[in-house]
């Protein structure tokens, strides 16, 4: 019986009971019977119990709990899959994580917390899949070549309306109280929104998820890749999430898709008026902590996974 994690041989303790001798991990005999179960579970797609992940990939208890999930592919080294967890203390506050492990320890995770942001994120995956080719050739148009649905301009007028009034008469973008003026933002006294100016007073505040266009755009602060396109799922001022395709400098021709977390202490901006931009941020952004590289390489996943996240949606209720 072979180590998980560490890919060698495993020494009997007692029977049925195995050690690794190079990490000392502590395994039981694999229940062929089970393991046939699990196996077809994930062939079809099925929910797993959330101890399967807790026994065979890294995440640990202490933490957050898996509830159930679904393994989205797998292989020798590498598993991805969909889960819903909660925290170890707050058990009525659930969430779904996306997880990429490499031989059984963690390679990459992204977490959505709300509703509207799961609904985003499979929105943006669906069209991923019809602008870009096996090989991540793009094939489809950026915000504003893209055909402008009804919808969408009405959520820049609204946009622009916020924006104008903000300016003009300090009004709330979400009150819709007058605002206080700081040094370098608006305080509303009423609800307690922020709302930062940056360059020529161009306002900068919380956009709704739901109000997002979700067209494709290649704004984004990306260190060390190159955007070839993505699409914003959730934009806050002090976070950013968003679904890019991406590829190196150095190498145009090797594309794959990407989910970034980035966040931004606006603390100094508040207290000071000014924004510290540090080695390896753009524009403020920091690459949220512990998100590591969730990557999705081959584009036929893309399909499993929004299926996945379509059942983790209905079993939430969201």
């Amino acid at each position: 019986m072979k180590c998980t994690a560490c890919s060698i041989e495993m020494e009997v303790l007692v029977p049925g009971i195995y050690q690794c001798p190079q990490c000392k991990k502590i395994q039981k005999q694999k229940d062929d019977k089970r393991e046939e179960d699990e196996e077809k579970k994930v062939e079809s797609g099925q929910f797993l119990d959330g101890e399967y992940f807790h026994k065979n990939a890294s995440l640990n208890k202490k933490y957050e709990i898996s509830e159930k999930g679904i393994i989205i592919s797998k292989s020798e080294t590498r598993l991805f899959a969909t889960l819903i967890c909660h925290s170890a203390y707050l058990t009525d506050e659930k969430y779904v994580r996306l997880s990429w492990w490499k031989s059984y320890q963690h390679a990459g995770m992204f977490k959505i917390y709300d509703k509207e942001v799961l609904k985003n994120v499979i929105t943006a995956l669906e069209k991923v899949n019809e602008s870009f080719d096996d090989f991540w050739t793009w094939s489809g148009k950026y915000g504003k070549q893209e055909p402008k649905s009804n919808e969408i301009i009405e959520k820049e007028k609204h946009l622009d309306l916020l924006k104008y009034r903000i300016i003009e008469n300090r009004t709330c973008p979400k009150c819709q109280k007058k605002m206080k003026k700081e040094k370098s933002h608006y305080e509303c006294q009423n609800c307690g929104e922020i709302v930062i100016l940056e360059g020529y007073n161009q306002p900068i505040f919380n956009i709704s998820s739901e109000e997002l266009e979700l067209t494709f755009q290649t704004n984004f602060p990306i260190n060390y890749y190159m955007p070839v396109s993505g699409i914003t799922v959730k934009w806050l001022m002090g976070e950013w999430k968003a679904l890019a395709v991406i590829h190196s400098k150095d190498n145009p021709n090797k594309k794959w898709l990407r989910f970034y977390w980035w966040i931004r202490d606006l603390s100094n901006v508040l207290k000071y008026g000014q924004r510290e931009i540090g080695e390896g941020t753009q524009m403020g952004w920091k690459t949220q902590r512990g998100v590591a590289s969730p990557n999705i390489y081959d584009r036929k996943v893309i399909i499993p996974l929004i299926k996945a996240l379509q059942k983790i949606q209905e079993d939430l209720n969201w």
